[in-house]
């Protein structure tokens, strides 16, 4: 019976704790200090086994699979939320609370270049394929695009500067979070490419154009060439860590999913549950568990040849796991 009590009481407390972070505003530096070793972002550097880190307390740092240890790559004393990497030119763009968008020179590991966002900051930047085009929605609700080749800002139409950037898909389209649709918008041709009915938050778009949408608990995966969902799901229990008994305990509860990716065959959520789960793109079967972090899941990335996913969480835990078994 005291087992059973210990165990109800771990859960209510566990959830209200990371019900309650998911939600929390960060205004000012101090905000790091509560956990300086969370990783906010990361990306593949390389092809495979190599990635960069971003954390609240300014860190960018090199982490290569198997290796317990990070490597510094450079301090920039500011929080950053979002990181994303020109591979040909092999600079990366940072997010950051004060300082806008830093250009880093990832071979100089110094700051080259930045871009200004006044008395704001943006959680999520997106960068076009080609490296010319990097856009994303400030904390205030404001669009920022910038034409990176010519170094020139580009303002979105009258008719879309109220809706939010959600990302850039792989022709260079910019994605426009309309409400209950999602607008592609040429930024060339300054014309609206197509309209699809979704509604939720676009976590992941692939080559193809099939686009992951998150509402809080569920995910749903779209089809490009479909006007529905093709299939709708959540994580259906919790598996939580009871580190002093050293088991696994699954509690039906279900919470909120933090990030996603799509490979070629597969659907990757991951959430505040701290697990993955590996999907069936074709009919939502789900194909495997990961269950290895011990924090809430902050980011995924895919590497550039789709073989390798990587995760990272908000206790400076790094997972590389490969899409398919060898």
């Amino acid at each position: 019976m005291k087992n059973r009590i210990y165990i109800i009481f771990i859960t209510i407390i566990s959830i209200l704790f990371y019900g309650c972070k998911q939600n929390i505003k960060v205004h000012s530096k101090s905000f790091y200090g509560i956990n300086p070793l969370s990783y906010t972002d990361v990306i593949f550097k390389s092809s495979r086994d190599t990635v960069l880190a971003s954390t609240f307390s300014g860190r960018i740092v090199e982490r290569i699979k198997d290796h317990n240890k990070e490597n510094i790559l450079i301090n920039l004393n500011d929080e950053i939320y979002s990181l994303v990497y020109d591979q040909k030119k092999q600079h990366i763009y940072a997010s950051t609370l004060n300082s806008g968008i830093l250009v880093i020179d990832s071979n100089k590991k110094m700051i080259i270049d930045s871009l200004n966002i006044e008395g704001t900051w943006i959680s999520n930047i997106f960068l076009s394929k080609d490296g010319e085009l990097l856009a994303g929605s400030t904390a205030n609700h404001k669009n920022c695009i910038w034409d990176l080749k010519n170094k020139t800002s580009i303002k979105l139409p009258d008719s879309l500067s109220h809706y939010m950037v959600a990302g850039i898909d792989n022709t260079g389209n910019v994605i426009i979070n309309a409400k209950e649709k999602f607008i592609f918008w040429d930024v060339k041709e300054d014309s609206i490419k197509k309209e699809n009915i979704r509604n939720g938050k676009l976590e992941s778009i692939d080559k193809s154009g099939n686009l992951l949408v998150f509402q809080d608990k569920y995910f749903q995966y779209y089809k490009a060439n479909k006007d529905s969902a093709s299939f709708k799901s959540y994580h259906q229990d919790w598996p939580y860590y009871w580190k002093e008994k050293d088991t696994l305990i699954r509690i039906p509860f279900q919470l909120t999913l933090t990030a996603g990716i799509l490979t070629d065959k597969y659907i990757y959520t991951a959430g505040v549950d701290r697990s993955i789960r590996k999907w069936n793109k074709q009919n939502g079967q789900l194909k495997e568990e990961i269950i290895k972090h011990r924090a809430t899941i902050s980011a995924i990335d895919l590497s550039f040849d789709q073989l390798q996913v990587v995760s990272v969480d908000l206790k400076g835990g790094v997972l590389f796991h490969d899409v398919e078994k060898k």
